[in-house]
């Protein structure tokens, strides 16, 4: 888009930028001008094929735009196109591209890109500058080249030559031996197909504004920039060389923009006395013979300055937008649209513009209109066209939250493939192998992606994780929606992560999210690490603070009585009250487990028990006095299997307890003691587990028993004979 002003300066091209972005609410706007009832789509939807006609549509451009009143604006008529119409608006709304006719109606997707960073538009090729990636998008045939670009780039920018075969791509980059700004710019030419033609660099930088580049003659027209915004000079120079030809004596500040056939520089420069002016340099040839260095200048009203300049296709105009005060950050409300005539040197207005977010977008191709977006205070954002004189205002059904790019011919249908490209991945690259910086790459991911559900944020995380070498065989990466910007991921080198807005908070080392539960500002997740062919769960209790960081508020760290090894966690409840916790006795403190020595695949003891949260903790639920030993307590949450039942019993047996609850006959407790079972020496090892029965061996005197259960308790013990 040649209207397009470039700006390396990062504050500059945020500000131009968010101008384009409108409010979200335009219902009142819609309802007058499009009546039929339509739910607010996600990408935009074809316009209808019959709309008003203004009558104003016939008037041509007068020579000298000549003030005119704001007109009531229309809707956009279904005219047939002619010849010369064929050029389609080109737009990009929600992280497509779409094309429609030459206002943006009938419009088609053409392209997914995620999203924009700096871009340059023309003749159907769209260029994509993200750090260390540059990207190239040929939309006439569906096709993309991709340049992975080298050095550490601080800022990258594009703009397109004036034939549009090449493109010169400006990076910023780290520069330790540049001893004023510790900055250089890199300037390369790249062809469509993504090769690069030619590089030099500008030492000693803070960055460049990119006014004009002559892909025929090789030549770059710049202003250097340091630190101050003001600028009192623009540089040719050859880039196939790397030689600056010659220093053009300009003055200005902000903006800067040369017209499209290179002839005008027009700067806006600030005179103490005066005030704002707009300054129009010559750049030609004949010129310079003259020496002529003097601009041509027009006065802006006093106390007033411009925004948003953009030159008319042919070089003869240029609309700008009038702001009281003098300067942005003085201004209080819009003057208007207006229009000057760089011939005469005369400005007139075109239209009322009172918002100071409001912008000039472009000019259409054919020079006949203006493109503008109005940002309303209330919700009525919206992009328009306007002829120069003021006449034949319209209202383009384009979504105000979208961005124009350009426009451009019907492409190929038969060639024209819808483009997608995923600029995430070089981002992913860029932090392989640093685990911190990885999960703050996904937070940021999962936030610009939160529309999609849980497994396709799942499925694309671990596309993008497995292409830059993470290993993902183990444990893939999950992630789990918790509100609208509230998730919970699990990343490779086991670890949890709470990614809240865009930002990662380590949760805990785990390969696993089991479940999650959020009430208010609390937390409950359950996660676990993976053991072999089992998982080890675990628990956390987070609070989110006023600063919006998030505290462990409890876990089951130094309570004996939380056992979990091998088994699950649940939630009791629809909330956070309550637990329900079971797990084996593989676990357990073998200082007061000393019956039998259990192995991973030997029959285990099963332990349950619900928890109850109070206030920040949470206790277990028990009908013992608080006085009770550990064997007490484990036995009240022993699930009544034949081996429980069994090492129960020999616990008891040992430390001289009574077991009558747990035998059925006095005889059982004799038959243990007479077949050596509660010497010091025995080493009982559990092998097998029935409905009824537990097989276990003596490893010392190499013997096996058979212990059988019955209504809960031991019927008998007795040796297997060989």
């Amino acid at each position: 888009m040649r209207g397009k002003w470039h700006y390396l300066a990062l504050a500059l091209l945020i500000w131009s930028l968010s101008s384009l972005v409108g409010c979200a609410g335009v219902d009142q706007l819609t309802d007058v001008l499009y009546p039929t009832p339509t739910s607010a789509p996600r990408a935009p939807q074809p316009s209808p094929t019959t709309t008003p006609t203004s009558t104003a549509a016939s008037q041509e451009p007068t020579t000298s735009p000549t003030p005119a009143k704001t007109p009531s604006p229309t809707t956009l008529s279904a005219e047939p196109e002619s010849e010369d119409q064929q050029m389609g608006l080109v737009f990009a709304h929600d992280g497509k591209i779409y094309r429609g006719d030459r206002f943006g109606q009938q419009s088609t997707e053409i392209a997914d890109i995620s999203r924009l960073e700096d871009w340059d538009f023309t003749l159907g090729f769209l260029a994509i500058a993200d750090m260390g990636n540059l990207y190239i998008i040929d939309l006439n045939h569906g096709e993309m080249h991709n340049v992975e670009l080298q050095g550490e780039i601080v800022y990258s920018h594009v703009l397109w030559g004036t034939s549009g075969q090449r493109l010169l791509h400006a990076a910023i980059v780290e520069d330790e031996t540049a001893p004023t700004f510790a900055r250089s710019v890199d300037l390369r030419t790249v062809g469509h197909d993504g090769e690069i033609l030619s590089e030099m660099r500008l030492e000693d930088l803070s960055g460049v504004n990119l006014l004009r580049y002559d892909d025929r003659a090789e030549e770059v027209l710049l202003i250097p920039q340091g630190g101050d915004p003001a600028f009192t000079k623009a540089e040719y120079y050859d880039i196939k060389s790397g030689e600056r030809q010659r220093t053009v004596a300009i003055q200005g500040e902000g903006e800067a923009m040369a017209s499209p056939d290179g002839r005008y520089l027009l700067t806006e420069r600030l005179d103490p006395e005066q005030g704002a002016q707009l300054a129009l340099y010559n750049l030609s040839a004949e010129a310079e013979e003259a020496e002529e260095t003097e601009p041509r200048t027009w006065q802006h009203p006093a106390d007033s300055h411009s925004v948003s300049h953009t030159w008319s296709p042919d070089g003869e105009y240029v609309a700008y937008l009038l702001q009281d005060g003098a300067s942005f950050a003085d201004s209080t409300e819009g003057l208007g649209l207006w229009v000057l005539d760089v011939t005469s040197m005369k400005a007139e207005k075109v239209m009322e513009e009172k918002s100071l977010s409001s912008t000039v977008v472009d000019w259409t191709p054919d020079g006949e209109y203006i493109v503008g977006y109005h940002r309303g205070t209330e919700g009525e954002s919206h992009f328009y066209m306007i002829r120069p004189d003021g006449g034949d205002r319209r209202l383009l059904t384009l979504p105000p939250e979208g961005e124009i790019l350009g426009w451009m011919t019907s492409p190929n249908e038969a060639s024209a493939d819808k483009v997608t490209i995923d600029r995430w991945q070089g981002r992913f690259e860029d932090v392989e192998g640093e685990g911190t910086a990885m999960a703050q790459l996904v937070a940021e991911f999962v936030a610009a992606n939160a529309e999609d559900d849980d497994e396709t944020l799942s499925r694309n995380l671990r596309a993008h994780l497995e292409k830059t070498g993470w290993s993902t065989d183990e444990v893939a990466p999950r992630v789990e929606r918790l509100g609208d910007q509230l998730f919970l991921a699990q990343l490779p080198r086991s670890s949890i992560y709470l990614l809240d807005s865009g930002e990662a908070h380590l949760v805990a080392d785990g390969d696993l999210v089991i479940d999650a539960r959020l009430e208010d500002d609390d937390l409950g997740v359950i996660f676990g690490m993976k053991r072999a062919d089992f998982v080890q769960p675990t628990y956390m209790l987070l609070h989110r603070e006023e600063d919006g960081s998030w505290r462990p508020l409890w876990t089951p760290q130094g309570r004996r009585d939380w056992v979990a090894t091998d088994g699950e966690i649940q939630f009791v409840d629809d909330g956070l009250d309550r637990l329900r916790v079971r797990g084996s006795s593989f676990g357990l403190d073998e200082a007061e487990e000393q019956i039998f020595a259990e192995c991973q695949q030997c029959p285990h003891r099963w332990l349950t028990a619900t928890w109850r949260r109070s206030d920040g903790t949470y206790e277990r639920e028990s009908d013992l006095p608080s006085d009770a030993s550990l064997s007490q307590i484990f036995w009240e949450m022993t699930e009544r299997t034949p081996y429980a039942i069994l090492h129960e019993c020999l616990r008891r047996l040992q430390e001289g307890q009574a077991v009558d609850e747990l035998v059925a006959t006095p005889q059982v407790a004799d038959q243990i003691g007479n077949l050596g079972l509660l010497e010091e020496e025995a080493r009982l090892v559990p092998e097998r587990e029935t409905e009824d029965r537990v097989y276990f061996g003596d490893a010392k005197r190499e013997r096996t028993f058979r212990a059988q259960v019955q209504d809960g308790k031991l019927i008998r013990v007795e040796p297997i004979e060989e």
